[in-house]
């Protein structure tokens, strides 16, 4: 398969899944808790689920494409639903790096998969919170393992155990000074779950860390909540096409919250990344934060609490986006989000990632872009936010 550009450049993708291991939890956990953190039993039809605690929490057919690179939808899932079936890069690292070198790619940012993009899904699981935030601590030592083994071409982005503000304070510090990853993945609601919001003072210790260390937070589609008003509930796939397109732009809310809410304002070093939303909707957030800037803010608050600075100047400052399979988007939207705010990613494994059948596409959209902008979205704004 052909590579994404022939330019000699190291393309870094900054979003990619892992399919967790089997192994992953149980090779990493203590005695005590082996058979409770997450691992892999059999069902009645001889087919492997993801178990934690006694608990059926999902298969892993959906994390993935198929081993010959098509995409596995519907039931399909329940046909192709052990290791064997899916891609093997989608699991196994050795195969993920011979991907890797197929498409020109030399490093690749990671999120997880069962744990919820933001560990939501763990949240909502798993009662005991001693164990819960025993399975984030032992996925971030495994998530340190895999990028040492891959001589950092892997840049696995690190769990938080937001339930517990003091607990979440500690773990990003590990992540960055023990562990020397260079990001989190995080979740945007924790109010929804009886916690503060984001923006109050209780988080200020975790902000002042992120902020001091040069830690990324990633803040991915689906990694908290957003009102779901879909209409089909078809088996044709429907559901998933709509609750999907309205996922990347639910993040506008993250964003906005994130500028309007002042956390960025008192944080102006935070690098923030807004994943796998795409870019072709961000110029309209930015036209409409600063209108409604103007509109609604009184002039004091303007001038005193803000300096003057729009929402746009802020974005710019602190927040990344990226794009894979868009057209629109990279010819018409880098110059007004900013060309450093820009990366690429390709989303594999999942179903939706850059497959065969969209590579040429790709190519040719990212031909299409000044070689000094594709440069900056393929590598150097990468390079800058994860500190490469």
């Amino acid at each position: 398969m052909p590579s994404y550009t022939t330019d000699a450049v190291d393309i870094i993708d900054v979003d990619s899944h892992i399919t967790e291991p089997a192994g992953l939890w149980v090779d990493h956990a203590p005695a005590r808790l082996k058979d409770r953190v997450p691992h892999i039993v059999d069902d009645a039809h001889c087919r492997p689920r993801w178990v934690v605690d006694g608990k059926d929490i999902g298969a892993i057919a959906f994390t993935a494409i198929a081993a010959d690179g098509s995409r596995i939808a519907g039931e399909a899932q329940d046909q192709h639903s052990r290791y064997e079936d899916l891609h093997k890069g989608a699991y196994d690292f050795k195969a993920r790096l011979d991907w890797l070198d197929e498409r020109g790619i030399s490093q690749q940012v990671i999120f997880p998969n069962i744990s919820g993009f933001g560990a939501e899904l763990f949240f909502a699981e798993i009662a005991d919170r001693e164990l819960l935030t025993a399975c984030v601590t032992i996925y971030n030592d495994a998530m340190a393992e895999i990028q040492k083994d891959s001589g950092t071409r892997f840049l696995p982005l690190a769990l938080v155990p937001w339930w517990d503000i003091d607990e979440a304070v500690k773990e990003v510090r590990r992540a960055r000074t023990q562990l020397d990853l260079r990001g989190i993945t995080m979740s945007d609601n924790p109010h929804a779950h009886g916690l503060p919001s984001l923006d109050r003072p209780e988080w200020e210790p975790f902000w002042s860390a992120c902020e001091d260390m040069g830690l990324v937070v990633a803040f991915h589609i689906g990694s908290g909540s957003f009102t779901k008003l879909v209409w089909s509930q078809e088996g044709g796939g429907e559901y998933l096409a709509t609750n999907t397109v309205n996922s990347f732009l639910s993040n506008s809310w993250i964003v906005s919250n994130l500028i309007f809410s002042g956390v960025l304002l008192r944080h102006p070093r935070l690098k923030i990344f807004s994943a796998e939303t795409g870019i072709g909707w961000v110029p309209f957030l930015l036209e409409a934060m600063d209108y409604q800037w103007h509109e609604n803010l009184l002039p004091e608050v303007r001038r005193d609490v803000w300096k003057g600075q729009l929402p746009s100047e802020i974005f710019r400052r602190n927040i990344y986006v990226s794009f894979w399979f868009e057209q629109f988007g990279p010819a018409h939207a880098i110059d007004v989000i900013g060309q450093d705010n820009v990366m690429f990613e390709t989303d594999f494994p999942h179903g939706t990632a850059l497959t065969p059948r969209v590579t040429e596409q790709v190519s040719r959209t990212l031909a299409a872009l000044n070689p000094d902008v594709r440069r900056k979205v393929l590598h150097d704004s990468a390079t800058r936010l994860f500190d490469l």
